[in-house]
C-alpha cells in the first residue's frame, strides 16, 4: 500500500458581515482554479495556531482578534498522514500585504455564508465548514 507523508494542516472559517472569505487558486491536482476555504500546511516546528495566523495573512491579508480551534479530522486516512486543524477566525483586520509562495496564485472572494457549502471545490475545506456549522 502506498502511503502518502503529509505534515499537519490548518484550514480556516473566516466570516465577517454574514460573509466567508473564500480564496480562489490553482490546484494541479485537479488542473482547475478552485474555491476554498484558506488553508495551508504547518511548517517545521509551527504551531497549528501559528499556521493559522500565517495562512491568514499570507492568502487572505488579513489579521484576526479572534481565534477558535474547532476540531481536527483526517484528510484521507487511506492513504495520507495529513491530520487538518479547523479554526475559525473573527474579528479581522488588515494585515501586512500578502507574502505569496511563488507558485501561489490567489485570489481573494467573499460569498454569503448562505449556499457557500454547495460552492466549495475541496473535501477539506466541505468538511471543515460542515464541522463549522454543525456547532453554530
Amino acid at each position: 500500500m502506498e502511503l502518502i507523508q503529509h505534515p499537519p494542516s490548518v484550514v480556516l472559517i473566516v466570516h465577517e458581515g454574514g460573509e466567508l472569505v473564500l480564496v480562489r487558486q490553482s490546484r494541479p491536482g485537479s488542473g482547475t482554479r478552485t474555491l476554498e476555504l484558506p488553508s495551508g500546511k504547518l511548517e517545521e516546528g509551527e504551531t497549528p495556531a501559528d499556521a493559522a495566523i500565517r495562512e491568514l495573512a499570507e492568502e487572505c491579508g488579513l489579521a484576526a482578534d479572534v481565534l477558535s480551534a474547532l476540531g481536527t479530522f483526517w484528510a484521507a486516512p487511506g492513504y495520507s498522514t495529513e491530520l487538518v486543524h479547523v479554526f475559525e477566525v473573527s474579528e479581522l483586520r488588515k494585515a501586512a500585504p500578502a507574502d505569496l509562495d511563488d507558485d501561489e496564485d490567489i485570489e481573494v472572494e467573499r460569498l454569503p455564508l448562505a449556499g457557500a457549502l454547495a460552492k466549495l471545490d475541496d473535501a477539506a475545506s466541505i468538511a471543515a465548514l460542515a464541522l463549522w456549522l454543525e456547532q453554530q
